[in-house]
């Protein structure tokens, strides 16, 4: 009875922890200003995780493309502005996070997070003319 009890344990935590979240699904957010967007999420469990990159693509791109790699600091609040995004006038932008680990596990993807942007000419202009003072 009692090899038995043990075995339960250990699978429960097993299970427990094969079930943990790395990304709390609730938490993973996108939005827009009308100059940037945010995204934002929270960690739960950052075992093996070798670093996030965050993806984004337009409804005119079919693939992903990185746009910056977060290294792992314990379970926290991120947070990333992405500050290109004022380049267009009107874009439905699509972001999500991928998941690489330190162990050779295969990457996960988080859901896609669809995020409608409107930025006015005048911003836009404006928000090119500081790019190219920028060092």
């Amino acid at each position: 009875m009692r090899i038995f009890a043990s075995t339960i344990a250990i699978l429960l935590t097993l299970w427990g922890v094969a079930n943990s979240e790395v990304i709390k699904s609730s938490s993973l957010q996108a939005s827009s200003d009308g100059v940037n967007i945010t995204i934002r999420f929270i960690t739960e469990d950052e075992s093996n995780v070798a670093r996030f990159d965050l993806e984004r693509r337009t409804d005119n791109e079919a693939g992903y493309t990185t746009i910056a790699s977060l290294d792992p600091k314990g379970p926290s609040l991120y947070e990333y502005v992405d500050r290109s995004a004022f380049k267009k006038t009107t874009t439905m932008y699509h972001y999500r996070i991928k998941i690489s680990y330190t162990n050779g596990a295969m990457p996960t993807y988080t859901v896609d997070l669809p995020v409608s942007h409107t930025v006015s000419g005048v911003r836009r202009t404006w928000g090119s003319i500081k790019a190219m003072f920028r060092y």
